[in-house]
Formats: C-alpha cells, structure tokens, sequence
C-alpha cells in the first residue's frame, strides 16, 4: 500500500511539474528586419555555345517561396556585347524532369567565340549592372577517370570518380568537374528517389556538377587530381548493365572560381558546426547584386563506366 502511495505522489508531482512548464510557455512573434532584395546575376561565355544568364532576386532567408518562377525578373534588359556587335537576349526557359520545375534564363542569339572580350549589361528599372569577361581560356586534356570506394573529407567516408589532368603552365587555372550521364526515375539523391512523378518511365540525359572548384596554386604545370562524389545513384541494372558516364573538367575564369568557392565555403558552414559560416562578398556587380560574369572552355569527353 505504501509503495502504491508512494507511485501516486510521484505521478501527482510529475503532473504539476509538466502543468507549471506548460502554463510558463509563451509564443512570442519576433519581428523580421526590413529587407530590400538584390539582384542575382549568374552569366557564362563558352564558346561555339549562346550565351546564358540567369537573373533572379533575392528574398529573405525565412520566406516561404524559394520557386525560380517567383524569383526570376522578368522585364529586365539584358546585352551582350563585343567587337562584333551588341546581342539583346531574350528570356527563355527549359523544362527539368529531374525537378519537376521550369528552369529560366536570359539567352542570347549569337554564338561565343574564343580570345574575345564581352561585356555585359543588365537595366534593372533604374539600376544598371555592368562586367566584362574575356574568352582566352585553355581547355586541359584528361589523361585518365578512376573510381574509389572511400575517400575522406569534411562531410566524412564517400566514394569517389577521380579524374587526372595535367596543369597548363604559365597560367593562373581555375577547374571544375562535370559528368553527363543517363537518369531515370529509378535513380537516388542520397537516400531519397528522384521525382518519378515528372520523370514517369523516361530517361533523361543530365550533367552533374562537382559541388567544389579548385585552383592551381603551388601546383602549376603538374597533374591534378580532383576526386569528385557522385550525387546521383549509379546501380546496376540486370536489363541496362552498368551506369556509365562522359567525364569533362571545366577550365573557368577566376570571377566564376570566386563565385562558386564563395558558395562552397558558405555550405560548409551550414551543414559542419564547426566551419564558421561565410556571407557571399561583393563582386564584379558591386553592393547591390551578387554572382558573376565569366568564361569557361571544357575539355574533351572520356568515357566513363561505374564499377559497381
């Protein structure tokens, strides 16, 4: 009887504890700063290819609307231009089975050619944003793709698609990794399937990007290796074999390298509590835009197939 009166008052202390927590809580509305978006700019030259520029504004960190198509600006007026005339691009789109989104972009109509200077120019309402880029850049020759199982960095254990080039001296070289390959509706991003809904049965080609750029700092004119972590599945298929893969390394200018190390350095600040996060600098658009204008030239394909 004891112990049963015992048990009792502890459930009836237990019970008031939780009454006086929950009775102590409090919503409190915290109000958001005025924020006033800025221009997001995103342009590549490279040639024999249109030009593209992607031209978004950026919202608040806690909005609820990340979609493209709420984001894109619309009525800007976007040149292109260089010894061979001004080209006015046209806002286009493109549809992604693979996100199940339109995809919008600013496209030119003229085709890039090489050891040009280009400059663009984008009227935002009042506000004009100006950069130039030059298309000298040369593209590297892939001496081999290998595959490991484990490699080890910030983020812990992955596997790995090694390619070696060999440095091109006498420059300052900026890189980036690139596959193309199949995708179906079959196929993960981490743990999670890919939207079969717009996929449905199709297969679709789709060009994976290294999340990381490097550099050829202390390492000019010497053979590279940039190991690169799929971020796709690639599991064998009794009906289509092995997954296989056209290997590229993208020689980039150093406005898009800064650009794109800039927003590496910023996910790792995100997803590692020990990496101190990094805001994206200003750059070639001054305080009130973000991103680039660049160049790039690519290497030439090498087949690829994954061992597993």
């Amino acid at each position: 009887m004891k112990i049963l009166k015992d048990n009792l008052l502890r459930y009836l202390f237990a019970v008031s504890i939780a009454t006086i927590a929950f009775s102590c809580q409090k919503e409190i509305m915290i109000p958001q700063p005025d924020y006033t978006g800025k221009v997001s700019i995103e342009g590549i030259m490279e040639p024999d290819s249109l030009p593209l520029v992607y031209l978004f504004r950026t919202v608040p960190y806690l909005t609820g609307s990340t979609n493209p198509s709420d984001l894109v600006i619309r009525d800007a007026i976007v040149k292109i231009s260089s010894v061979d005339g001004t080209d006015v691009l046209h806002l286009d789109s493109v549809y992604s089975k693979l996100d199940c989104r339109y995809n919008f972009y600013y496209k030119g109509n003229v085709k890039t050619k090489t050891n040009v200077t280009y400059k663009l120019e984008v009227v935002d309402g009042e506000k004009i944003y100006e950069a130039t880029t030059s298309t000298t850049l040369s593209k590297v020759t892939i001496d081999s793709v290998t595959y490991t199982s484990v490699f080890q960095d910030l983020y812990g254990e992955h596997e790995g698609v090694i390619t070696y080039f060999n440095d091109i001296p006498g420059e300052d070289n900026f890189y980036r990794y690139e596959m193309y390959r199949a995708v179906d509706s079959t196929v993960k991003r981490g743990e999670k399937k890919l939207y079969g809904s717009c996929l449905a049965g199709d297969t679709i080609m789709f060009t994976e990007l290294g999340r990381s750029v490097y550099n050829d700092l202390n390492l000019a004119g010497q053979q590279i290796s940039i190991v690169a972590e799929p971020a796709l599945s690639h599991n064998y298929d009794s009906l289509r074999g092995y997954v296989v893969g056209y290997v590229r390394i993208q020689s980039i200018d150093k406005a898009t390298y800064n650009f794109y190390d800039q927003t590496d350095r910023q996910k790792l600040g995100v997803y590692n509590p020990f990496v101190e996060p990094l805001f994206l600098k200003e750059g070639q658009f001054g305080k009130d835009a973000f991103g680039f204008f660049g160049s790039m030239v690519r290497s030439d394909s090498v087949y690829f197939v994954y061992p597993e």
